[in-house]
């Protein structure tokens, strides 16, 4: 079967690609740059002008805040990447001196986004049966319809927790215990498709968003290359997600939001802990393989 990655360009990104293309032998092509999303001055004026006034006013609300909470943001922002480095430097730099022959291309700014019909039949052109996705903006139609299985690594416990900062949020919404990661078939819907794997990673005291989001990164990739095994093995399953959750856009993280973490952050790291050694867990269910694991 032939394997396409489509993903973004730091170092937990080629993480991902290295570990997929060493346990399998048939990735034919990765495409990063995957974030990215560029519009034309054109483009930019007329979304602008298109922004009801409530949504104007949540971004000047936001800037604001932005300003007013500087540091914390910073302090966020520097938090995840000692542990993003501690965890997966030099990730690029191993892709580039071994597997650069795979690299399709990367998202460049003359096209709006990897959904662009350029990306799409430099996808198609290689014949996929799996596309594998981490790190990208919403994929759409096009190709989501290029091949027979489309599955995404998603940094958050679907259902519960859907859209960024999703290992973040449970600490900011005092949610402990809600942290994981997702494994699921690609839809439109944000994070939204049948679920095939959810994990947990186990917390230590010492632990921040940045060290749990690489956790799960890494339970996350075990979790992808056991799904492409089981589909060589004809023995796929996924389940619906039974509930909506909690949606997080990017807009919805501010500095102020920064602050929030950084305040709550000790003291529900250490009820998850109490949590584990009362089994005294929140009733979530876990997915094996489509099937679901009442913890």
């Amino acid at each position: 079967m032939r394997i396409i990655i489509l993903t973004h360009d730091n170092d937990r990104h080629y993480y991902f690609c290295n570990q997929i293309i060493e346990n399998k032998n048939n990735v034919v092509g990765v495409i990063t740059g995957g974030k990215q999303i560029n519009k034309t001055i054109t483009k930019r004026e007329k979304s602008y002008k298109s922004i009801k006034s409530n949504e104007l006013l949540n971004s000047f609300k936001n800037s604001f805040l932005n300003l007013c909470f500087k540091k914390y943001g910073k302090a966020f922002d520097k938090e995840k990447e000692v542990a993003e480095n501690n965890f997966f430097n030099g990730a690029e730099k191993h892709f580039f001196q071994n597997y650069n022959h795979l690299l399709i291309t990367k998202v460049k700014p003359q096209h709006r986004s990897i959904n662009d019909p350029y990306y799409v039949s430099l996808i198609q052109e290689q014949k996929p049966d799996i596309i594998i996705v981490m790190g990208t903006c919403l994929i759409g139609k096009e190709i989501i319809e290029s091949a027979k299985h489309v599955i995404n690594l998603h940094t958050g416990l679907s259902p519960y927790y859907r859209g960024g900062a999703t290992n973040a949020w449970p600490i900011v919404e005092e949610d402990s215990n809600m942290f994981g990661v997702t494994v699921h078939e690609m839809s439109l819907g944000i994070d939204a498709g049948n679920i095939i794997f959810t994990n947990q990673p186990e917390i230590n005291k010492n632990d921040n968003y940045g060290t749990i989001n690489c956790k799960c990164i890494q339970l996350g990739t075990k979790k992808v290359i056991e799904s492409i095994k089981n589909i060589e093995k004809n023995s796929l399953h996924s389940i619906k997600q039974w509930t909506s959750g909690k949606l997080f856009f990017n807009k919805d993280w501010n500095n102020y939001v920064a602050y929030q973490y950084f305040k709550k952050k000790k003291r529900v790291i250490l009820q998850s802990l109490k949590n584990i050694e009362k089994q005294s867990l929140p009733k979530i269910c876990l997915i094996n393989n489509g099937i679901k694991c009442d913890v």
